[in-house]
């Protein structure tokens, strides 16, 4: 419905709101006393406003006593934004905004102050699976909400048409989703394709295919700033993958030296810095930002499988040595670490190339970190106790029969992940390539365990929570917004200390 408030200064200013909703129309007037002389400002309806993200308000500023000399100022937090008589807010963010509005005449300046508050968009806060899709296709996002209700190809519901083909990674900074795809406009190629949306509403911001010799063959990326969006690229001149910035102000992009042979694996962000796997050498690799070559390089005791932030701003680190370290990002020292034994160590150890993941070996929540690769089985491993429990053989729970799991390329796809809000688990399997991909479940548990009376064991309790069927098409990987929500928190008071 329309809403229309009209505020009215019968010696002063008028100040207005303006709401599309529908078609109804809803008149509120608010009379104030006539002043004994001079210009005054009728308060913004009490002073506060709460809109929807998609929504915007006119306010419209006029004398009633039509004193063409009298002028405005419309101030938005702390940058003027007009100085006509009406102002139209809208953003493309959630978020608190001050909006003064000084007006001055002959007789002098007077100022009233309006909040605003923008309640988050539909897509701010939840969790996102991005499918790889065939080379002859197109990518697709999935978008499952805090309440557990999920959308499939929620971009494509959007924006009307669908992300490019073979997409593999993405990142979330500054209220932006960025997804990089291995094709571009010429599906005939790698050369890859860049798309940016509005993080609350998923509209699609920028669009970029790469051209001939600028990518080849993306497979991650990672945003330190807005002109600044790392990508790793397997190319055929370096096979075992390299680092590119690009620049989307120009459209220019560039080598990070020394780069070469980033492994194939997420690249983690902590303190402004990219930390990435050498594939072939027990090394870690940091790019500072504005760096245009690899700033330093952590030598390790072994191969990393997984690199990812904690929620304390340090990192998580596993290695083929069946090691979790916890490295500090500023100092590069390892602050603590632990060496598993068993079926949990080899978990945390490469896969072969035939079969590698695309995502870390380990996920976290606090201290609580679940290992897993391209199998059924999820280990944790309390930090904090130094306890490792093997938690779910995930066959058991999934709504299959056997055939599914016997099947001959039966998988879990990728690396399961933890929300670091509520603790649950996903892990994607797939009943096998080609067609067979299309009979699949993203399997969502709950795990509680306690210590038993016998020391060092715990009981384990597992329930599946939510499974979701058919949905994947070859999910690259499981994005939870809190994750980045609390990365760019960590990254504006890194800037501020």
């Amino acid at each position: 419905m329309k809403k229309y408030f009209y505020l009215f200064c019968l010696c002063g200013l008028f100040a207005g709101l303006f709401g599309s909703c529908g078609d109804d129309v809803y008149e509120t007037y608010i009379i104030s006393p006539t002043p004994s002389s001079g210009l005054t400002i009728t308060t913004f309806n009490g002073g506060n406003y709460t809109m929807e993200l998609t929504d915007s308000i006119m306010f419209k500023a006029e004398l009633s006593n039509r004193n063409e000399a009298a002028t405005f100022s419309w101030v938005l937090d702390t940058t003027e934004v007009s100085t006509d008589s009406i102002y139209v807010f809208k953003t493309n963010r959630s978020g608190l905004y001050t909006l003064q509005l000084t007006a001055t005449d002959t007789s002098g300046s007077f100022t009233q102050t309006a909040n605003i508050t923008v309640n988050p968009g539909k897509y701010k806060h939840g969790t996102f699976i991005l499918n790889e899709g065939l080379i002859a296709t197109h990518g697709s996002l999935i978008y499952i909400s805090p309440s557990g209700e999920i959308t499939p190809n929620v971009y494509h519901a959007v924006n009307g048409k669908y992300l490019w083909g073979l997409t593999q990674d993405m990142f979330i900074r500054h209220n932006k989703i960025y997804i990089i795809a291995q094709k571009g406009d010429d599906i005939s190629r790698n050369d890859g394709g860049l798309t940016i949306l509005n993080a609350e509403t998923l509209k699609e911001e920028f669009s970029y295919s790469f051209l001939t010799g600028e990518l080849n063959q993306p497979t991650h990326i990672a945003v330190l700033g807005e002109d600044e969006i790392y990508i790793r690229e397997a190319g055929a001149s370096v096979p075992q993958g390299q680092i590119k910035v690009f620049h989307p102000s120009d459209s220019t992009i560039q080598k990070i030296e020394g780069s070469e042979e980033a492994r194939h694996n997420t690249l983690a962000v902590a303190n402004n810095k990219i930390f990435t796997a050498h594939h072939s050498e027990p090394v870690i690799m940091v790019i500072e930002q504005g760096a245009t070559s690899v700033s330093h390089r952590i030598q390790w005791n072994d191969l990393v499988s997984g690199i990812i932030r904690s929620s304390d701003g340090k990192l998580w680190v596993s290695d083929n040595s069946g090691t979790i370290s916890k490295l500090d990002p500023d100092t590069y020292e390892i602050i603590d670490s632990h060496t598993l034994t068993g079926n949990a160590a080899t978990l945390l150890a490469r896969n072969p190339e035939s079969s590698k993941t695309a995502s870390p070996q380990i996920t976290a929540k606090g201290d609580t970190l679940y290992i897993n690769r391209t199998g059924s089985t999820i280990y944790c491993h309390a930090f904090g106790l130094n306890a490792t429990i093997e938690m779910v053989d995930a066959t058991y729970y999934i709504p299959e029969p056997d055939d599914y799991f016997q099947a001959t390329n039966f998988q879990a796809y990728n690396t399961c992940a933890v929300d670091p809000v509520t603790g649950e688990v996903y892990l994607n399997t797939l009943e096998g390539w080609g067609g067979s991909r299309h009979r699949n479940h993203i399997s969502v548990f709950d795990f509680s365990w306690q210590a038993s009376r016998r020391p060092g064991s715990y009981n384990i309790t597992v329930r599946l929570a939510r499974d979701y069927a058919n949905y994947l098409d070859y999910p690259a990987n499981v994005y939870f917004t809190h994750n980045f929500l609390e990365l760019e928190k960590a990254e504006e008071a890194f800037i501020n200390q």
